[in-house]
C-alpha cells in the first residue's frame, strides 16, 4: 500500500502540529504545577473532550469494530454501564480529590492509608500501563507497516518516540490539547469515513441496516459453534448474560474514573469541581 500524495501531506501537517504544541507547551512549564495540572485552569468542555480522546486507542478503532463485525452488539452492553459509574464517581470519588488539590491518584492513598499503600499503587498503575500501552503501540504498528512498509519494530519506536515526545516536554497542557484535537480528529473521521461508505453503497444506508438485521449483528447475542444465541438476563457466574455484562462495565468504568491517573489527572487540572462535572458529563456524552 502506498500512501497518496495528499494523505501523506495530512499526516505529515498533522504530526508536526501535535509536536509544534508540545513545543509551545514546554515554553510554559515554568512551575510543577503548571506542567502536571496545568495551574488547575482548564473549564470542563476542554477535559471533557480529553477523557473522550483518552478512552479512544488503537483498541477502540482496530479491535472494537473486528469484534463487532464477527459478533453482535453484545460488548455494548458494557457501555450501557458508564453513566452509572461516572455518576457514582463524580459525587463519591471526586470531592476527595478536588477537597485536597492533589496532582496524582496516589496522593490520597498516601493520606488515608500510609506511603507503602502510595507506592504499591503506584507501582501497580505504571505496569498496567505498560501492558496497556505495548498493546496500543502494537495495534498502531500494525496500521502503520500496511501504510508504509517499515518493520513493525520501526513502527512501534517511531510511534513511541513521537508520543513520548510531545508528552514529556509540552505537560498536561500539551496532553489535553492534543486530545481535544485527536478527539475531533476521530469523531469527524469516522463520520466522514461512514459518509463515504453510504455513498458507495447501491442501497445506501438502507443496505447497512437491512443486511444487518438479516444476519442477526445488530442482536445481543453470542457466537456458538451453531451460530448467534440470544443471551439472557439472569444473574449467574458461569454464564455470560446481559446483566453480568452491565456488572462487568459498572465494575470497570468505576475502577476508570475513580482511580485511573490518566483520569484523575485531569480532575485535577479542571477549574473547580463543577468544572471536572462537566467535563464527566461531555465525556459520557461523548462517548
Amino acid at each position: 500500500m502506498t500512501l497518496h500524495w495528499l494523505d501523506l501531506t495530512v499526516l505529515i501537517g498533522y504530526l508536526a502540529l501535535v509536536a509544534g504544541m508540545g513545543y509551545y507547551f514546554s515554553k510554559k512549564n515554568v512551575t510543577t504545577e503548571e506542567y502536571f495540572v496545568g495551574g488547575r485552569s482548564f473549564s470542563g468542555w476542554v477535559i471533557g473532550l480529553s477523557l473522550v480522546g483518552t478512552s479512544i486507542s488503537s483498541v477502540t478503532f482496530l479491535s472494537f469494530p473486528a469484534d463487532a463485525y464477527k459478533t453482535t452488539w453484545i460488548r455494548f452492553i458494557t457501555t450501557w454501564s458508564m453513566p452509572l459509574g461516572v455518576l457514582i464517581a463524580a459525587y463519591m470519588f471526586l470531592p476527595f480529590f478536588r477537597r485536597n488539590n492533589v496532582t496524582s491518584a496516589y496522593e490520597f492513598l498516601e493520606h488515608r492509608f500510609g506511603p507503602s499503600v502510595r507506592v504499591y499503587g503506584g507501582v501497580t498503575f505504571i505496569f498496567a500501563q505498560l501492558v496497556r500501552i505495548s498493546i496500543i503501540l502494537y495495534l498502531v504498528s500494525l496500521l502503520l507497516h500496511q501504510i508504509t512498509g517499515f518493520s513493525f519494530v520501526t513502527c512501534v519506536l517511531i510511534s513511541g518516540i513521537f508520543v513520548a515526545f510531545y508528552t514529556v516536554i509540552g505537560g498536561i497542557n500539551a496532553v489535553i490539547w492534543t486530545d481535544v484535537i485527536q478527539t475531533v480528529v476521530l469523531v469527524l473521521g469516522g463520520l466522514l469515513t461512514l459518509g463515504v461508505i453510504i455513498n458507495h453503497l447501491p442501497g445506501g444506508l438502507g443496505q447497512i441496516f437491512s443486511v444487518a438485521i438479516e444476519d442477526g449483528k445488530l442482536s445481543l447475542s453470542e457466537m456458538t459453534s451453531s451460530g448467534f444465541r440470544s443471551i439472557g438476563w439472569r444473574l449467574s457466574l458461569t454464564q455470560k448474560t446481559g446483566t453480568m455484562l452491565f456488572l462487568v462495565g459498572l465494575t470497570s468504568w468505576l475502577t476508570e474514573y475513580s482511580a485511573n491517573q490518566n483520569i484523575i489527572q485531569r480532575y485535577a487540572a479542571a477549574k473547580s469541581t463543577f468544572e471536572a462535572r462537566k467535563a464527566m458529563l461531555v465525556c459520557v456524552v461523548g462517548i
